[in-house]
């Protein structure tokens, strides 16, 4: 972790921090005692650096992360690209996809597109309607714009972010049926990871021994997959990049191994049917030469079977891969 901040940047997390957000990642749920033990620091100094944290906004949000199947839902990826749109009007755009009950991961990006973003729908009528709404409210300022399928394959490096090792999280399909306490349970985890059993009792009326329950039987039935932060990258002095791959007669297993053991991949997505790209590979980077070594490494290896489609900025996560609450609404 020495090479964590470039040359001239001040730093905004100690080591310390840097062994709490550790954890955070993996479980964002885990109570303070044990998080205190885990990282070597004192209960009260622990409270006192998650408030710091989160104060300097390193920590956007406390999540869980729920598969989206379970509960019936499949995802699209929006590209979006505007025209003769000025800022406030963007601004308007960006606010009006964060505030959407269906609509998770918003983020604005510097490229060939505006935005991306993902749409949660149980039916092609549900997805259709949600884009004629947008196409209504903002038909004006749109240029073009791409949905995909849902990828078939996504792996995720989160605690690359900090020099360590990868971490993946691979969406697993269990189809249980949920009732309106489940739902309601999901929402407010999905809201804030960290929130105590008697807060979830006194707002749903049921003991803590019954939420702890339900919360249990939801982690066993693979609809909560886990418990992770939303980190800005850019409060440790990373970039964000996305790098668009189609594939040609690749050696699929190879390039799997090279993304994940690759230190600046901190995800990739693969999709089937898109014609004009295969695979999304996010990338975090210090400087334009990190990235330009990655490309040529990329190119090094797998030159002669994909092709690099686009390269674009991700300027922030506007919106996190928590669940929307449109998802959580009893059917």
């Amino acid at each position: 972790m020495d090479n964590l901040y470039p040359k001239g940047h001040e730093k905004v997390i100690n080591k310390k921090d840097e062994k709490i957000l550790f954890e955070l990642i993996s479980n964002s749920r885990i109570p303070v005692n044990q998080l205190a033990k885990k990282v070597g620091l004192s209960r009260e100094v622990v409270n006192y650096r998650l408030k710091n944290l989160t104060k300097q906004k390193v920590i956007k949000q406390f999540y869980a992360i729920i598969n989206p199947e379970s509960l019936g839902f499949s995802k699209s990826g929006c590209f979006f690209q505007l025209k003769g749109i000025s800022k406030q009007k963007e601004k308007e755009f960006l606010n009006y996809l964060v505030k959407h009950e269906f609509v998770s991961y918003v983020s604005p990006i510097i490229g060939k597109w505006n935005f991306i973003f993902d749409i949660l729908f149980k039916t092609k009528e549900q997805l259709s309607k949600v884009i004629q709404e947008i196409k209504n409210k903002f038909g004006k300022n749109m240029d073009n714009f791409i949905i995909l399928s849902n990828n078939v394959e996504q792996e995720i490096f989160q605690k690359k972010i900090l020099g360590k090792t990868k971490l993946n999280q691979v969406q697993k399909i269990e189809k249980r049926k949920t009732d309106k306490i489940d739902l309601q349970i999901l929402f407010l985890l999905s809201e804030n990871s960290r929130i105590e059993y008697k807060q979830i009792s006194s707002k749903l009326k049921l003991t803590a021994n019954a939420i702890k329950a339900r919360i249990k039987n939801l982690e066993s039935s693979n609809i909560i997959l886990s418990y992770t932060i939303s980190i800005d990258i850019r409060k440790l002095n990373y970039s964000w990049y996305n790098l668009q791959i189609k594939e040609i007669n690749t050696n699929d297993l190879e390039l799997k191994k090279f993304l994940r053991e690759n230190k600046k991949v901190i995800y990739f997505y693969k999709y089937l049917g898109n014609e004009n790209w295969d695979i999304d590979i996010g990338l975090i980077i210090k400087d334009p030469e990190e990235l330009r070594e990655f490309i040529l490494d990329i190119r090094e290896k797998f030159g002669n079977t994909i092709k690099i489609h686009d390269l674009y900025i991700i300027v922030e996560e506007s919106k996190s891969n928590a669940l929307p609450e449109g998802v959580f609404e009893n059917p």
